[in-house]
């Protein structure tokens, strides 16, 4: 699958569904420039009904290493919540991956306050190629509590471990540390760290982010 067929594939969950509610909606892209490759990164979620019962989220990643063009990774991470109460729900949806569809299912745990906010996706997802059941425990985390009336600091965790069995398949952590100012954006240092196969193989890239986002 292009990139181009991927971006319009998120434009159309992202900016077609729920549309009556855009407005409500949260938008948040990401640059990332490493020692050893560029990154691109957006989150957006938006309730799709008036009593914010049913949630989209997609967490997207374009990734362009420098020395090789085989680590290039593009993935799209896109679910829909049903919400039993503020913090529990149920999800669906799939990832593509290098041109693949993954369906998968997940619990949902959120946890939104005025300085934090956290969201956990246990999932179960099924490889059509392979026919096999993967596991995994996506998440998101962000901190920020006020240093003044105009700065803020800005901590996130982007991080997930996947799993076939009891196999060690790929897991990744990306860390963000720095400062938001005037809720206009946010900017700061970076490190992505990597771990794939059962030994474990490790790859870190360090550098700089700038992130914005519009709600």
């Amino acid at each position: 699958m292009t990139v181009m067929k991927k971006v319009a594939i998120v434009l159309f969950f992202g900016l077609g569904a729920g549309y009556p509610f855009a407005a409500c909606a949260q938008l948040a892209p990401q640059a990332f420039v490493g020692n050893n490759a560029l990154e691109y990164n957006f989150l957006w979620y938006k309730p799709v009904d008036a009593h914010e019962k049913i949630t989209l989220f997609n967490f997207t990643t374009f990734t362009i290493d420098y020395q090789d063009k085989a680590r290039n990774v593009s993935e799209i991470y896109q679910v829909g919540i049903y919400n039993f109460t503020t913090s529990w729900g149920l999800a669906g949806g799939g990832r593509f991956v290098g041109g693949v569809f993954v369906p998968l299912v997940a619990l949902s745990y959120q946890k939104a306050t005025p300085t934090l906010y956290f969201n956990l996706f246990p999932s179960a997802q099924f490889v059509p190629g392979t026919r096999t059941l993967n596991y995994s425990l996506f998440g998101l985390l962000f901190y920020r509590p006020p240093l003044t009336d105009t700065w803020k600091a800005f901590n996130q965790l982007t991080f997930e471990p996947l799993f076939q069995g009891n196999e060690h398949l790929y897991s990744y952590q990306q860390v963000r540390i720095g400062l938001e100012y005037k809720k206009l954006f946010q900017f700061g240092v970076g490190v992505n760290f990597e771990q794939t196969g059962v030994a474990f193989t490790f790859r870190q890239n360090y550098g700089l982010f700038l992130r914005k986002e519009f709600n």
